[in-house]
C-alpha cells in the first residue's frame, strides 16, 4: 500500500510527509473553527490547552515508543547482514583450509552469495526471498554434506563448518523476515488518531499569526517523526535502506583466499 513512497527519493518524500502534515494541521485547527463556528471563551480555552497538553504527551510517548522500536529494528537488521557476510566469509576459509576437495562446496558458495546480492537482494524490498537463492544454499548444503574427514584435524574443521553453514540458514531467513515486517496497524491508528486530535485542539485558539505559526509547528514535528518512522520502518525498502556492499564484496573476498593459498610459501 505504501510502495509508492518508498520509490520516491528522500527529498521527495520529505516534502509528501511534511506537507501533508501541514496541510492536516492547519486545515484541521482552522477548518474546525469555521465548520463549528466556534466562539471560545477564555475558560474554555484554558481547558483546550491543559487537554492538548496531556494528549500530546500521550502521543509522544507512543511516537516514541515506535521510533525506538523502528531503529532497533533496522539496526538489527544491519547488524544481522554483516553478521551473515563474515558467517560466509568464514565458511569459505573453512573450506580452503580442508583442502582441495572442498573446491566444489567453494565454487557453490561463490554462487550462493552472488544470488543474494544480484537475485535476492531486489526481492527483499517486497519482503521476499529468492527460490533461485534458495535453490543455491541448497546446494552449499549439499556439497558439504558429500566431504569425508579424513582425520582429526579434518574432523574439527569439519564441524564448524557445518556450524556456519546452519548459521547462513537462519541469518537469510532473519533477513527474509525482516524485510517485510513493519510496525503493526494498531500502532499506525492510534499515533494519527492521536496527532489529529492534538493538533484538533488547537481549534480553540484564536486564529492569530502567532497561533497559527504554533499550529504549524506542531503539525511539523509530528510529521518529521513520523517521517523518521517510514523511513527505517522497513530496513531494505526505500532510499535509506541497507545496502548489499557488504554481500556484494564477498566474491572478491573469496578470489584474494584462493590466490592466497595458491601462493607459493617462500622460506
Amino acid at each position: 500500500m505504501t510502495d509508492w513512497f518508498y520509490v520516491m527519493p528522500i527529498w521527495g518524500a520529505t516534502l509528501v510527509v511534511l506537507g501533508g502534515a501541514l496541510t492536516v494541521g492547519l486545515t484541521g485547527s482552522l477548518g474546525i473553527q469555521k465548520l463549528l463556528r466556534l466562539k471560545v471563551s477564555v475558560e474554555e480555552r484554558e481547558v483546550a490547552i491543559n487537554l492538548m497538553q496531556v494528549v500530546a504527551a500521550y502521543v509522544g510517548i507512543i511516537i516514541a515508543f515506535a521510533g525506538v522500536q523502528v531503529w532497533q529494528d533496522f539496526t538489527d537488521s544491519e547488524n544481522a547482514v554483516s553478521s551473515e557476510a563474515a558467517t560466509a566469509s568464514q565458511l569459505y576459509q573453512d573450506l580452503v583450509i580442508f583442502g582441495p576437495e572442498a573446491r566444489r562446496a567453494q565454487q557453490s558458495l561463490r554462487t550462493y552469495v552472488i544470488s543474494i546480492a544480484d537475485d535476492e537482494w531486489p526481492m527483499l524490498a517486497e519482503g521476499k526471498g529468492s527460490e533461485r537463492t534458495q535453490r543455491a544454499l541448497e546446494r552449499v548444503f549439499a556439497d558439504i554434506g558429500k566431504l569425508a574427514p579424513n582425520d582429526d584435524r579434518s574432523s574439527a574443521i569439519y564441524a564448524e563448518m557445518l556450524g556456519k553453514v546452519n548459521d547462513l540458514v537462519e541469518l537469510r531467513r532473519d533477513r527474509i523476515v525482516d524485510s517485510g515486517t513493519g510496525i503493526p496497524a494498531i500502532l499506525w491508528i492510534i499515533g494519527l488518531a492521536g496527532a489529529l486530535l492534538t493538533v484538533a485542539y488547537a481549534s480553540a485558539f484564536t486564529p492569530t499569526r502567532y497561533n497559527v505559526f504554533m499550529t504549524g509547528g506542531i503539525a511539523v514535528t509530528l510529521g518529521l517523526i513520523f517521517l523518521f518512522i517510514l523511513m527505517v520502518d522497513y530496513p531494505f525498502k526505500g532510499e535509506f535502506s541497507i545496502g548489499n556492499d557488504q554481500i556484494a564484496a564477498l566474491p572478491a573476498t573469496f578470489k584474494r583466499l584462493d590466490e592466497m593459498l595458491a601462493r607459493p610459501v617462500t622460506p
